[in-house]
């Protein structure tokens, strides 16, 4: 990819992980992340394809899980946990964006689990 795509995917993926944190900072549990699960997912969803583009295949990876979720969610299933994971889950997509090579190989491991239990 081009120098120039790289910057404004990089801006673009910044911008929606700022929103994420703006949403997740009116919530307080796993009801408020439902009542705003589209929104969320609108964001996760355009990280998942656009991460990759540039290199950050864990994000992307982290963002597809919970992109998953958020459609069931979105369908009207209430699934626990899904607060903490998203608010576990920030600064991990913030610190990927910040710093090359950031380990996000905990992150992943407890968002794979998370979404593998969901039903």
């Amino acid at each position: 990819m081009s120098d120039e795509f790289i910057k404004i995917a990089t801006a673009e993926i910044n911008e929606e992980i700022s929103a994420i944190s703006s949403i997740l900072n009116s919530c307080t549990a796993n009801e408020d992340v439902f009542q705003n699960s589209k929104e969320l997912q609108s964001h996760t969803h355009k990280i998942k394809g656009l991460a990759p583009m540039m290199g950050q295949e864990e994000l992307g990876s982290i963002c597809s899980m919970l992109d998953a979720v958020l459609k069931q969610i979105n369908d009207g299933k209430k699934i626990e946990g899904i607060y903490d994971i998203f608010t576990e889950s920030l600064p991990f997509m913030k610190n990927s964006m910040s710093e090359p090579g950031y380990d996000m190989t905990s992150i992943i491991d407890k968002v794979t689990n998370f979404s593998s239990n969901v039903k």
